[in-house]
């Protein structure tokens, strides 16, 4: 398992998604996983119960001998009001919902966006997810 404060090439890339996360209206917490951080929804906005949507995850390695090489952050379909789900779906780039097999699967259990490195197109796509989830949760 790896650390969340470890430093890592991937690791600054890791931090964007969370504050950005954390600018869309979700709210992060760190779990059990050293690896992974939970994002819930606003209690407040579900009539006081905190709701698990997704999560951000260091990706691509098994072992601590290895560096993870990918962060993955996606959103769990199920629990998604059904509109920010269809929004969310509608995004493409960077989309990767199961390891194997299309990038694009409805029937995985998650919306899940895979990002290598912090560049500016890494940052249109982390724009373009804040901008969906802003709109259906600061309302």
């Amino acid at each position: 398992m790896f650390n969340l404060s470890s430093d890592f090439q991937i690791t600054p890339l890791f931090h964007y998604i969370w504050e950005k996360s954390k600018e869309a209206g979700l709210y992060p917490d760190f779990a059990s996983g050293k690896e992974t951080i939970q994002l819930f929804i606003d209690h407040d906005i579900l009539e006081d119960r905190a709701i698990r949507v997704g999560a951000i995850q260091y990706e691509g390695s098994n072992s601590s001998e290895r560096e993870p090489h990918l962060v993955n952050w996606r959103f769990e379909r199920r629990v998604l009001p059904e509109e920010l789900r269809k929004d969310l779906e509608s995004i493409t780039l960077f989309r990767r919902d199961k390891n194997t097999g299309p990038n694009i699967n409805t029937s995985a259990q998650s919306i899940a966006f895979k990002f290598e490195e912090l560049n500016e197109a890494t940052k249109e796509a982390v724009e373009n997810i804040v901008n969906v989830l802003m709109r259906h949760l600061k309302k």
